[in-house]
């Protein structure tokens, strides 16, 4: 498979593909089958870590085929599945179930709790926090992420017992700065939806932000203009870089579906106005996708490349991964766009979504 007539930071050029990898980048003509691009540029597709669902499902729903379809549509051609804090068997079902369907490819799961603090739990169903357990735990499969909350007991104990094999991030958490290093010391290596559901960054009381910038982890954000305002944006780009600052959508079940009253993680949310919220007003998830957020962050200021790498290449690197990169050896999951990142043609693993 080739993919022609490619802009390619600002040149021209054919990628060659081979069972789902670039093998080769190059100006030379290639014959063989090929996707004209027609001087549109190609980027990597999308790397959602953080979200729940969109168009009427969610991830614990464990219906993966609809999931897959629906993200690729948008340009996220990968994404870890993000279970809300629910019962220890809901969280099971959607971890065991079938997820090899084509469309967006699922890298694992991320679990939102339930280890997490009862003050900050957001639209979070407190019925189901617990405290952290590494037995039950290790009785979830394929977990990628997990959010915690340092500060409930047993925690840091936990995080230095499973952060050698799946991320730990920090969130949903009253915790303070000095509780947040440990953490960190301990193996945590992100922020969860950085400001949102955890103390702010005080001048004297830094809090898990102050200790996540002194350590330099990853950074998950909200790029959709609601959840966190322009300034902080651009303050949080500043603080942590594109290096490891991660675009996340966060988006819920209704994402993308027309103004009304849904539910979402067992709790009544409304839809109105491009934005999800339980009916006391407080934000519920996100109504974008992870390509919304990253048009966002460029209108807001940040360039165009470091806003697609933030939801590429530095999730990629977060997981470890091949992928989020135009380089020889990585996965050739590929958008055509034009100049308003408007999609035009969805690749993955080489082979054409949409």
């Amino acid at each position: 498979m080739l993919i022609k007539n490619a802009k390619i930071d600002g040149k021209i050029k054919n990628i060659v593909i081979n069972g789902g990898i670039i093998t080769d980048i190059t100006e030379d003509d290639i014959s063989g089958d090929f996707i004209d691009a027609k001087g549109y540029s190609v980027i990597p597709g999308l790397i959602d870590i953080h979200t729940h669902g969109l168009m009427g499902f969610d991830a614990l729903d464990a219906d993966f085929e609809n999931l897959c379809k629906n993200y690729a549509k948008f340009g996220t051609t990968s994404f870890l599945p993000t279970t809300m804090t629910k019962s220890i068997a809901e969280i099971k079902k959607a971890t065991e179930a079938k997820t090899d369907f084509f469309g967006a490819e699922v890298l694992g799961f991320h679990l939102e709790g339930p280890y997490i603090s009862p003050k900050y739990k957001g639209a979070q169903n407190e019925k189901y926090i617990k405290t952290p357990n590494v037995k039950e735990f290790n009785g979830f499969k394929n977990v990628k992420m997990i959010t915690v909350a340092p500060e409930i007991e047993n925690c840091l104990d936990f995080i230095k017992e499973i952060s050698n094999k799946t991320v730990v991030s920090v969130g949903h958490t009253d915790c303070n700065y000095e509780t947040c290093i440990k953490a960190i010391e301990n193996g945590a290596e992100c922020l969860t939806h950085t400001f949102n559901a955890m103390p702010g960054l005080h001048h004297r009381n830094p809090g898990p932000i102050g200790a996540g910038v002194e350590k330099n982890i990853y950074a998950q954000i909200i790029c959709d203009g609601l959840h966190i305002s322009k300034p902080m944006i651009i303050a949080a780009y500043k603080m942590f870089g594109a290096d490891r600052m991660c675009l996340i959508s966060d988006s819920i079940r209704p994402a993308k579906l027309s103004d009304g009253e849904y539910e979402s993680g067992g709790l009544s949310v409304i839809v109105k106005d491009n934005s999800i919220r339980l009916k006391d007003g407080t934000l519920a998830g996100s109504y974008n996708c992870l390509m919304d957020c990253v048009k966002k962050a460029i209108e807001f200021g940040i360039p165009k490349v470091d806003a697609i790498k933030m939801a590429t290449e530095t999730p990629a690197n977060l997981l470890k991964i091949n992928k989020g990169r135009i380089a020889k050896n990585y996965a050739a999951d590929l958008l055509i766009v034009d100049e308003q990142l408007n999609i035009k043609n969805v690749i993955i693993k080489g082979e054409i979504f949409s």
